[in-house]
């Protein structure tokens, strides 16, 4: 069967436009407000791993390091399947000295082909 260029055309561009829908991907900025909402500052170690685990977002333990500091580690993966390019988020939480929530980081990271 021979298409017309018209119509070889619209087909391209209808598949295109199917590949391309789906699910916003969420921006560092998005992650870091959801947990600004979420984790206050001044929190325990113990109430953000409950967050963590709740939310079902990979993270280390407790980390205590009179060098590096106190902080917890997480991740949030790219969980799109049809992406080219994966975009996971690397979080640092950091505790003071009396284990208090000061400050989080948010990174992205990027996997590909």
């Amino acid at each position: 069967m021979i298409l017309r260029d018209g119509a070889r055309t619209a087909n391209l561009l209808c598949c295109l436009l199917l590949l391309g829908c789906g699910p916003v991907k969420p921006k560092a900025m998005d992650v870091e407000r959801r947990l600004t909402r979420a984790i206050p500052l001044q929190s325990t170690p113990a109430q953000v791993i409950d967050y963590l685990n709740r939310e079902k977002i990979e993270h280390s333990q407790y980390l205590r390091d009179s060098a590096q500091g106190n902080s917890i580690l997480a991740v949030i993966r790219d969980k799109y399947k049809w992406a080219i390019v994966k975009t996971d988020y690397g979080i640092t939480f950091r505790f003071d000295d009396h284990d208090r929530l000061i400050a989080f980081e948010v990174r992205e990271h990027y996997t590909g082909p």
